[in-house]
């Protein structure tokens, strides 16, 4: 049996076409110098643990370029997490930026949230995105899903995922991940 598409993870290693490989901040920094698997699909975003970093403004400067190559098929992971990162406004000020860019090059967005869906419905609903957005690594409850849902967006559930928000989501708008990072696993 093949395993599902896997929908987000950090694994620079994962098979051609079975992943969307999400780009590390060092090739934000550096996409001059990045080299691209062949058959490989990628996102590239600002993660918002990332915010805080003075190169910050220098990683948003540089996404268009990334964003512009055709194996990346995605914006994100980005997103808004009052824990880590910068404070709200900023944060909320690069997701923006970065929504924005997502909408100009015509691609899907990949959400990192934590506990904040307030500001992404609310970008959501203003900003009328005409491409997918997907909460990555989803972990609420049932309502919760079906509120996001209702609003248009996708969810994408890694292992940790609640079964009630699993079978609430339609599951033409729900993904399976890893959120592999074998970083983490050092």
């Amino acid at each position: 049996m093949t395993p599902p598409f896997d929908f987000h993870t950090h694994r620079l290693d994962a098979p051609a076409g079975a992943a969307i490989i999400s780009m590390p901040r060092e090739w934000l920094l550096r996409p001059h110098s990045i080299e691209l698997r062949p058959g490989c699909l990628y996102s590239a975003g600002i993660h918002p643990w990332w915010t805080a970093s003075s190169t910050a403004g220098l990683m948003l400067s540089q996404l268009p370029q990334l964003l512009a190559l055709p194996q990346v098929v995605a914006v994100g992971e980005c997103g808004i997490d009052p824990l880590r990162g910068a404070s709200l406004d900023e944060q909320q000020q690069l997701l923006h930026s970065q929504l924005l860019l997502a909408n100009q090059f015509g691609l899907p967005v990949t959400l990192h949230v934590v506990r904040r869906f307030d500001i992404i419905l609310h970008l959501h609903k203003h900003l009328a995105p005409h491409t997918t957005w997907t909460v990555h690594g989803f972990r609420g409850g049932a309502p919760l899903a079906r509120q996001l849902t209702a609003a248009g967006l996708h969810l994408s559930f890694g292992p940790q995922r609640r079964a009630e928000a699993w079978h609430a989501t339609p599951p033409h708008m729900r993904h399976e991940e890893t959120d592999e990072d074998p970083a983490k696993s050092i």
